[in-house]
């Protein structure tokens, strides 16, 4: 998810919460682009200690664009430091790297469809689990559609 606000990094460096619509489709079905009838918001908290697998920070792409994605892995140091955070969409088969320093804050509180979804919730734990679960699933799912969509263009092409 990107967002295009030039103060986020400022409000959450200077201690202080936000609340943002989110944009783009790489992290639905959980969060919705803010063009689309069933926007989502979400409440972030700035970083006040270290993210965890599971939780959805926002931090800074190398080109300057704010993102929210879900961190499915972190990488230690042999003192127990992170070295570095494996995040992916929850719509996106591929994961990215973002090292520590990139990390501004990590959504607390999600608004949609008129519901609170609170990140330290027993529930939404278990969709995190479940939705991380069955990610080899999900993969071979993407792939195959891929494959299908390009055989019917191939197909109306002729």
């Amino acid at each position: 998810m990107e967002t295009e606000y030039t103060n986020v990094a400022s409000e959450l460096k200077n201690g202080n919460f936000i609340i943002i619509s989110t944009s783009g489709v790489s992290m639905e079905p959980l969060l919705h682009d803010k063009k689309k009838k069933n926007a989502t918001q979400v409440l972030i908290r700035p970083l006040s200690d270290r993210p965890k697998t599971g939780d959805l920070p926002i931090f800074i792409r190398n080109d300057g664009k704010y993102v929210i994605h879900r961190i499915i892995k972190e990488i230690t140091d042999e003192n127990g430091g992170v070295k570095m955070y494996y995040t992916r969409g929850d719509n996106c088969i591929g994961y990215e790297k973002v090292p520590p320093a990139a990390i501004l804050g990590t959504v607390e509180e999600i608004y949609r469809r008129g519901r609170t979804i609170k990140a330290a919730d027993r529930g939404y734990r278990m969709y995190v689990s479940i939705w991380n679960t069955i990610f080899p699933i999900r993969r071979v799912w993407y792939k195959l559609r891929i494959y299908i969509h390009k055989a019917a263009r191939k197909i109306r092409s002729k």
